[in-house]
């Protein structure tokens, strides 16, 4: 008796070779190193890329893609020619029979991730021109009120306000905090600089202490570097140390090394400027005082002259004259002086009147009144009162509801102070609580 033949249809065959490609453990797990053939950057935000074999290219090659999901993770855009390290499991895609590389993982080989991603947006940006010396404003001289976007927590702002008490105790400081590293930060500055941009600020310093290269990628960001661009203040950077440099310091403003000399360069010393005042003052005096002296010889010689040269009628009508002259112009020079005086007089008041006294005094009122609305404002407050927030591991999104996860998931909860990774083992209705 015959056996049947089974008839498969193309379909079938598909799916039959997936299965097998997936049952296979050593095709789960598979690290490759290959070169970018072919890479397509979808609307939808999935890569899909042509890996090809590093030592015969021309023989050798696998499609591949990475979806959206994982893609969030790459700190580089790939691009053709590219050497690659690339994770992930084989499988195939039935519609079209391709057998393909599903990546969780792309990095470049020979120069780190981090590095490469930073080049690739410098050039970026630069090719549209926000590097350009003509974007560069100029800073005001005596700003009244400043806007300190940073952490509220960290050294920065400490060191920030000290300078600024210290050399211009009538610029007002307005802390817009905000974080400064780690998962979020980038979208956090980009609001803090935009709430900076609707204040009444005459100048915006963007600051943080130093770290390790992961931790200024906040300010590598090409959402903060765009955000540094359209404020529409004046932008000073002092991100890290000296030897620090982020994309935001080529978009800012102005670059200064560190957060202390950043307020240095945005607030004059009053007192050095109070000194000059008075020494140009004295030299005015001085010049005017050595002026009428030169005057007054001038004219003590033009009488003697005409006293020798002249009859006794000219010689009187000349001195009538001269005394004339004299008068006029002693007048003159006293008008001269006098309206000097008042004028100093008058900026010697408007720097009193900006002195730090009652207008000092409210504005640490008013800024401690700014400070506890942000602190009741901010998130932090809400999970300093023992609240915290739970996210689902792999999309990032909020729990609200116990059929947001299954058994088995995988959750972060974000507390006050750090987070805590957890595996669901169950999940419970709602219970009253009597």
């Amino acid at each position: 008796m015959l056996t049947p033949v089974r008839i498969l249809q193309v379909g079938e065959l598909n799916s039959l070779i997936r299965a097998d490609l997936e049952e296979d453990p050593g095709l789960q797990d598979v690290w490759v190193e290959a070169e970018i053939g072919t890479h397509t950057h979808s609307a939808a935000g999935h890569h899909y890329l042509t890996l090809k074999d590093c030592r015969q290219p021309e023989q050798a090659s696998i499609k591949a893609v990475m979806f959206r999901g994982q893609a969030q993770g790459l700190a580089f855009e790939p691009a053709t020619g590219q050497q690659v390290i690339a994770h992930g499991k084989v499988s195939m895609y039935p519609s079209r029979g391709d057998v393909q590389l599903y990546l969780d993982r792309l990095e470049p080989t020979g120069v780190g991730a981090l590095a490469l991603a930073f080049q690739q947006l410098l050039a970026k940006l630069q090719a549209e021109g926000l590097f350009a010396p003509e974007r560069k404003r100029q800073l005001p001289f005596l700003p009244r009120r400043l806007a300190v976007v940073t952490s509220g927590r960290g050294a920065a702002i400490r060191d920030v306000i000290h300078v600024v008490r210290r050399r211009c105790p009538i610029t007002q400081v307005v802390v817009v905090p905000t974080l400064v590293q780690g998962e979020g930060s980038p979208a956090a500055i980009v609001a803090a600089l935009e709430l900076a941009g609707r204040s009444d600020v005459d100048v915006v310093l963007l600051v943080r202490g130093g770290g390790s290269l992961e931790d200024l990628q906040a300010f590598n960001s090409e959402l903060v570097a765009r955000a540094v661009a359209s404020c529409p203040h004046p932008v000073v950077t002092g991100v890290g140390h000296e030897t620090d440099t982020t994309v935001v310091d080529y978009v800012a403003d102005l670059r200064a090394p560190t957060p202390s000399v950043a307020a240095e360069l945005v607030v004059p010393d009053l007192e050095a400027l109070r000194a000059e005042l008075a020494a140009r003052r004295l030299r005015l005096r001085r010049g005017g005082l050595g002026w009428l002296q030169l005057e007054l010889e001038g004219l003590t010689q033009r009488q003697v002259r005409l006293a020798r040269m002249a009859p006794l009628a000219r010689i009187e009508s000349g001195r009538q004259d001269l005394d004339r002259a004299q008068l006029r112009l002693t007048a003159a020079v006293r008008r001269i002086l006098r309206q000097e005086g008042m004028a100093l007089r008058a900026r010697g008041q408007t720097l009193v009147a900006r002195g730090p006294g009652p207008r000092l005094l409210r504005a640490r009122e008013e800024f401690a009144g700014r400070v506890g609305r942000l602190e009741a404002l901010s998130p932090l407050a809400v999970l300093g009162r023992g609240y915290s927030i739970t996210f689902r591991s792999d999309t990032g999104q909020v729990i609200r509801d116990g059929a947001q996860v299954a058994p088995g998931a995988d959750i972060v909860t974000r507390l006050q102070r750090g987070t805590v990774r957890s595996k669901v083992t169950a999940v419970e209705a709602n219970q009253e609580v009597v």
